[in-house]
């Protein structure tokens, strides 16, 4: 079950600022789309390459979805992974489904098994946020959890 955003409306301007700052400078991101559309943006899309992913994956796209409100005195967000090669989901959540890990926790599912933690970040900037889950994403969640037989 997910506990709703505590209200408000995203803001647009922060979803360009994530998608200049972050998104369109990652080399393994070959899209970026505002849903439903730039000026209602209530979410970000980015479209990974699978073959610039290591490990590779493919032929489908996996795809990060970004849902941020700015909010005092922590913002709310969502930040889902999902590879519909492998069926993997990870998923950063800044939000109250899950208290007894604390502000914020990180989650994975695969065929085989599940697991949440708490987490904690570096910075506070939502763009510096986004910079430290996609370089966990890239560098320990999709090697360690996504394909932890691997040797590559």
């Amino acid at each position: 079950m997910s506990v709703p955003h505590p209200g408000g409306d995203p803001n647009a301007n922060l979803y360009a600022q994530l998608k200049r700052d972050v998104l369109d400078r990652v080399p393994q991101i070959m899209a970026v789309e505002y849903v439903p559309d730039d000026v209602e943006a209530k979410q970000l899309r980015a479209f990974f390459d699978p073959d610039r992913l290591d490990p590779p994956t493919g032929p489908d796209s996996p795809k990060l979805t970004i849902k941020w409100y700015r909010q005092d005195p922590h913002d709310w967000f969502r930040i889902n992974y999902t590879d519909p090669n492998t069926g993997f989901h990870a998923g950063w959540h800044q939000d109250e489904d899950h208290p007894d890990l604390g502000l914020a926790h990180l989650q994975y599912a695969t065929d085989d098994e599940e697991d949440r933690w708490g987490i904690s970040f570096e910075h506070v900037t939502p763009s510096m946020v986004l910079w430290e889950i996609v370089e966990e994403l890239l560098n320990e969640v999709r090697p360690t959890h996504q394909y932890p037989n691997d040797s590559s």
